[in-house]
């Protein structure tokens, strides 16, 4: 036996072949030892790996989705074939997402990812109730790094660990078997064509039960992942596209009427304000103890054009309405800040929250957010900072003045350090960004605390409003762009597709106060306070106020027509 192997050795010294043979055995031996010694299977096929993925997928991150099933249909016998259905849907769904989009270079990677944004997405639709719809998607995309932060705790780093990180680090350990180019493609499509054919299957052989739950459950398919998220994510890649189409113009006619004194107008722009927290709408709790002595008038019928900022505020400006079949391109036309400023309005936007959503991209924009901008910072930049410099600016300008302040207002979910310490009226107050932790009636509190804080706020805008009566036609409009859930039917947070959407963040808060030498009757509008109004009137009220004459200009949207002594403009 030593001679047999001294025979076998002496070749691969003296031939090139016989050295790389001995080289591959060697690595192969070694990799088998390897796989013996780890966790991973010694090597699976691709095909394998994603039948795994896609049932883990589907029951690890649809938690929210079934709960909601059990919830209206129950868990008894009578619905557990039509609950196995749907799972079964779920992993035919994840097969062909996984097939398409599979292959030797991507297989891993996609199911890593997927697993960890799944991961992200089914803590949030959990423990917030949220939906993942286009709106949400595009509200996710521009949040800021501190919005993030007051979104992250430990059992969300707990569970993204647990459901994302674990599972993706055992995929990428997994030695898989691919197959040849052509024939691993025809495999994965196979696997997906099959499932496709399992979801008919299963449609049809349960037709009536799934024909009521997508007609009186709608909802429910906002919750289910990892499919709900990249439709949504598609639709918004699309809709960058037509954003990034060239600037369309609008009011090209647009002109000043002749008009005797200038005009100082501030609009406030609200962040997750709901109208039923204000105790000038009637809410029990004095949340308003400084606008109530202030002549102000308050709208309580109120609808706004999105559930989340990045929809509502762009809208907000837009003549273009909630319910236009352009909507989605709104970002790509002129608003009502350009045609002011193309009238020779001077307009400024300050801004203490994330950004202007694209409204403000061609005007004066100064961020509030940045500390070295805003000289008031109690924990975070206060929205009080914003009126820092405020009266320079104005008296530095001729001719009428437009000024937008956007709010960091009640955003969640810490609403606590929404306001500085000495606004805690409301005590005990939630200091938890753990919202269905927090007890109802300490949620309640820390939310209504960012309401006086507001209301604080506005009382200083109208202060500096008064300071300038004597020069200018003086007005504050103050619009919150949505509301929030706090806790209704288990629901948190905003963002909920609109035609779903509780009452809760579609109302929202309407304040208007007009200086002393304004045309405005105020009776006149006191009579109009329950009156539906929406957003789609902030485009005319503004042009109206500043006595813009086009043919854009509809005196029927515009919340003062009728209400000023002379109006002195008319469309052409």
């Amino acid at each position: 036996m030593p001679r047999a192997q001294s025979q076998l050795a002496f070749p691969s010294r003296l031939y090139p072949a016989g050295r790389d043979l001995e080289r591959r055995t060697s690595r192969a031996a070694a990799t088998a030892e390897r796989d013996r010694s780890s966790f991973a299977p010694r090597r699976i096929k691709e095909t394998t790996l994603i039948v795994g993925a896609s049932v883990f997928s589907a029951l690890a991150f649809n938690g929210a989705f079934f709960s909601r099933v059990f919830g209206s249909y129950g868990i008894g016998s009578g619905y557990a074939v039509f609950d196995a259905s749907l799972l079964l849907i779920l992993v035919a769904l994840n097969l062909v997402v996984f097939s398409l989009l599979g292959s030797k270079l991507t297989t891993k990677p996609v199911i890593v990812v997927l697993q960890v944004a799944s991961a992200i997405s089914s803590y949030f639709m959990g423990a917030y109730g949220i939906m993942v719809d286009d709106d949400m998607m595009r509200n996710a995309v521009e949040t800021n790094a501190a919005e993030t932060l007051d979104l992250i705790s430990m059992p969300l780093v707990l569970h993204v660990l647990l459901l994302g990180v674990l599972p993706s680090w055992f995929v990428l350990r997994l030695s898989v078997e691919y197959g040849s180019l052509w024939r691993g493609a025809l495999r994965r499509l196979a696997l997906a064509v099959l499932s496709l054919l399992l979801i008919a299957a299963l449609l049809f052989g349960s037709g009536p039960t799934f024909a009521s739950f997508f007609r009186e459950h709608k909802p429910m398919r906002f919750f289910c992942n990892p499919a709900t998220y990249l439709v949504a994510t598609f639709h918004l890649v699309r809709d960058r596209g037509a954003e990034d189409a060239p600037l369309r113009t609008i009011a090209p006619d647009a002109r000043r009427a002749e008009s005797e004194s200038r005009k100082l107008v501030v609009f406030v722009v609200g962040e997750t304000a709901r109208a039923d927290r204000f105790s000038l709408n009637g809410y029990e709790r004095d949340t308003n103890p400084l606008l109530r002595n202030e002549d102000v008038i308050s709208f309580r019928n109120v609808e706004a054009s999105g559930t989340s900022t990045a929809t509502a505020v762009p809208l907000m400006f837009s003549h273009m309405g909630r319910k236009h079949p352009d909507a989605d391109a709104v970002r790509s036309t002129e608003n009502v800040l350009d045609v002011l400023a193309r009238v020779g309005v001077s307009v400024l936007w300050r801004d203490n929250n994330s950004s202007s959503k694209g409204v403000a991209d061609r005007v004066e924009y100064e961020n509030f957010k940045d500390p070295a901008l805003n000289p008031i910072v109690d924990g975070e930049p206060r929205d009080e900072g914003m009126l820092a410099g405020l009266q320079e600016y104005i008296d530095a300008r001729e001719g009428d003045v437009f000024i937008v302040l956007h709010q960091m207002g009640s955003h969640g979910p810490a609403y606590s350090t929404r306001y500085p310490t000495g606004f805690e009226v409301f005590h005990p107050a939630c200091h938890s960004n753990l919202l269905d932790r927090c007890d109802r009636g300490d949620l309640d509190n820390a939310y209504d605390n960012t309401i006086v804080y507001t209301d604080y706020f506005l009382t200083r805008v109208i202060e500096l409003l008064g300071n300038n009566d004597d020069r200018f036609e003086t007005a504050l409009l103050y619009f919150g762009d949505h509301g929030e859930s706090l806790g209704e039917n288990g629901m948190y947070l905003h963002g909920y597709p609109f035609a779903l959407a509780p009452d809760e963040q579609t109302h929202v808060p309407a304040i208007l106060w007009f200086g002393t030498r304004s045309d405005v009757d105020r009776e006149t509008l006191r009579a109009r306070v329950d009156d539906p109004y929406s957003h789609d009137n902030i485009f005319h009220t503004v042009l109206g106020l500043f006595a813009v004459e086009t043919e854009l200009y509809d005196a029927n949207a515009d919340m003062l027509a009728g209400a000023r002594n002379t109006l002195k403009h008319r469309a052409p």
